[in-house]
């Protein structure tokens, strides 16, 4: 028996907060995208196999959920004649890939369609976000991977308390089917991830209250209400802000709102060819550039292509993921 599950990619558009010894920790805003896609297939083995990109990296995901599975036990009921007993080891194919360490979200999505795969071959039916995230070991500083692998969308959280698990989805909405994202990866510019990202947090100062209100204003008051009147020019002047404010709290271990020089004129360029909802996704290198529809983010890519600086830059065009996950099972 066999299942493959797709997830999409993660933009992140910033945090309201760094973490607290009280009240919230975290919580931010981020959207769901369609492409790059995270797309793997387990298969119940005898022995551990597994290839493609992160193949070590999934074996030892799918390892911590079945130890999770066992140890822990895990929510939903088997269905009627699966086997009461879990598979003893998994072969694990990686079929596409996120690209790793371009703020994507590509260790998050990984490691949760492999708990996803490694519930579904246990008989396992699905659960909420909270289960999933904690067999996979994610969602401690944003939720926005972890809610957006189940529903996809624009999200917004909350953050978590000390006591909870994951950060409390305040609002989802599904953005314009007509609406396209521009990617532009920086090429010599490679986000922070693992204990680089550990350590960066710890020299952070606090989020001062002002921003954190006006990060809040923005997105509850603005930019979930554009997307849902579908005015993408509103929705990108306040997106824009939102993706600078929260970067200036960064400044102390990235120089600025944007992790790079790079990054900074890779922002400055789309916004002066008039793209409004353009900016940094986590660490970068990756800058979206949000646009009505597919003729206006194709043109943009020309525009981009005839500059000299960005004519071989990584560009890529797709569109907002309003489903999360897909699972398909094969017997």
């Amino acid at each position: 028996m066999s299942v493959t599950i797709s997830t999409p990619s993660r933009l992140h558009f910033g945090l309201l907060r760094f973490e607290q010894a009280a009240g919230p920790s975290f919580g931010g805003l981020g959207m769901m995208i369609a492409e790059p896609r995270c797309v793997v297939r387990l298969t119940s083995s005898n022995e551990w196999r597994a290839s493609g990109p992160d193949a070590d990296r999934a074996v030892a995901s799918a390892k911590r959920a079945l130890d999770f599975i066992a140890t822990q036990g895990a929510a939903g009921q088997r269905p009627a004649g699966a086997a009461q007993l879990p598979p003893q080891a998994f072969q694990i194919e990686i079929l596409e890939s996120i690209p790793a360490h371009h703020g994507l979200g590509n260790g998050t999505q990984l490691a949760l369609a492999i708990a996803a795969g490694v519930r579904s071959l246990c008989g396992l039916s699905d659960a909420d976000a909270e289960e999933p995230a904690a067999m996979a070991g994610r969602g401690r500083r944003s939720a926005i991977g972890c809610h957006g692998f189940l529903r996809g969308g624009l999200l917004y959280e909350l953050g978590s308390y000390p006591d909870e698990p994951l950060g409390h989805l305040a609002k989802r909405v599904e953005t314009p089917n007509a609406w396209r994202v521009v990617l532009v990866t920086a090429a010599q510019s490679a986000g922070l991830s693992g204990e680089h990202e550990l350590n960066a947090f710890g020299r952070l100062p606090p989020v001062p209250a002002a921003t954190t209100a006006r990060l809040e204003q923005l997105a509850a008051s603005a930019i979930l209400p554009a997307a849902e009147h579908g005015d993408v020019d509103a929705f990108g002047e306040a997106l824009f802000e939102y993706g600078r404010l929260a970067g200036k709290c960064f400044s102390s271990v990235q120089g600025g709102p944007y992790a790079s020089a790079e990054i900074a004129a890779c922002v400055e360029t789309l916004r002066g060819l008039g793209a409004l909802g353009v900016g940094q996704s986590s660490w970068g290198p990756t800058v979206f550039a949000i646009v009505e529809n597919q003729s206006r983010a194709e043109q943009l890519v020309s525009q981009m292509r005839a500059i000299p600086a960005w004519r071989d830059h990584s560009m890529q065009i797709t569109s907002a993921d309003n489903h999360g996950a897909h699972t398909a099972t094969r017997i």
